[in-house]
């Protein structure tokens, strides 16, 4: 913020060099103290209507999906490697089956047997109605003992038919079931994105992996208290983050975080300690927004990348819109500052 008074420095030097301005006591305290009152009142504004972030902690983000192995099974094989862009449906890594192929096969070969009863089942109840219609057509020859049993005949397998088709249907849901946990020790990605730092290794029971979304990329920028009623979503805002130095990137107010974590309260019932409480909320924590952008053509902005943003918010008056030049200034100067980070 300091940077901004560069010019009026300048000014005052330069006036002072070509003797306009002569520099006795009277002249500098004027100076200073008008120079004081200018930049109180620049960043009493700038506060309120241009916030930036002045602790430099804006931050790239992106949604991610934690990708672990089940427990009670272990890590097979692993197909990627550190930093590793993929793609959807890309495989990651595999689990121990525990016998599950082995189970399908026994379920198929179950299947099979229910299925070949179905079609004995079938044949000999076609067989019985021919037989029970001959009887029939010989009244006087048959007895109705004999017509009587082959209709029972035909009911019971009837029966047996639709029993036997309830079994394979239990088989084939057994049968999905185990394929699905099957597929399960399959891991692929569920979206583009680009593989964390691989900690688990082959034989692992326990662990993680990261993926993170780079088609999502948002930042984190913090924000005063006072700012909060000034911003809305939609907002034009700018960052710049030290992986870029001199640039400077556009987006918009996604939204306004509407709690922290100062506002949880314990779940365990017991009533907070009064020092604690001071503890936790002594310092000026304000609160964060999330500000969408898109890439342009050619960058990959890094995922953690920290630097400064500011906002142009709400103003009583749109003959302010000229605070925004002091919002836009401070975090270019700070973006060309960046190059001095890497010292």
């Amino acid at each position: 913020m300091k940077e901004i008074m560069l010019p009026y420095v300048l000014i005052i030097w330069l006036l002072v060099k070509l003797g306009v301005i002569k520099w006795t006591l009277r002249n500098a305290v004027l100076s200073v103290g008008f120079g004081a009152f200018i930049a109180f009142l620049l960043f009493t504004a700038h506060r309120f209507w241009s916030p930036a972030d002045l602790t430099d902690s804006t931050t790239v983000k992106a949604p991610h999906a934690v990708l672990s192995p089940l427990f009670g099974q272990q890590v097979k094989d692993i197909y990627v490697t550190h930093n590793q862009i993929v793609k959807k449906g890309e495989l990651l890594y595999t689990l121990e089956s525990e016998d599950t192929d082995e189970e399908i096969k026994s379920l198929r070969s179950r299947l099979i047997a229910s299925e070949h009863r179905i079609i004995s089942i079938e044949e000999q109840i076609i067989i019985d109605k021919k037989n029970h219609q001959r009887l029939i057509s010989l009244d006087e020859f048959s007895s109705e003992q004999e017509r009587d049993e082959l209709h029972t005949r035909i009911q019971q397998g009837n029966a047996d038919l639709m029993a036997a088709h309830s079994d394979a249907d239990s088989i084939r849901a057994q049968i999905n079931q185990k394929q699905w946990l099957n597929d399960r020790n399959q891991v692929r990605a569920p979206f583009d994105g680009v593989v964390g730092v691989i900690n688990i290794a082959k034989g692992s029971r326990t662990g993680n992996l990261f993926l993170y979304d780079t088609g999502r990329k948002f930042v984190e920028m913090r924000v005063s208290d006072q700012t909060y009623r000034h911003i809305k979503e939609g907002q034009f805002a700018e960052f710049f983050v030290n992986s870029h130095p001199g640039e400077i990137f556009r987006g918009r107010v996604h939204s306004i975080t509407s709690n922290t974590g100062e506002a949880t309260v314990s779940a365990l019932g017991s009533s907070q300690q009064v020092r604690q409480h001071v503890g936790n909320n002594t310092g000026s924590h304000g609160r964060t927004i999330v500000i969408e952008f898109e890439e342009p053509e050619g960058y990959n902005v890094p995922l953690g990348a920290t630097g400064s943003g500011w906002v142009s918010a709400d103003k009583p008056s749109s003959k302010l819109g000229f605070m925004d030049i002091i919002g836009g200034a401070t975090v270019r100067l700070k973006a060309l500052k960046a190059y001095l980070n890497a010292i």
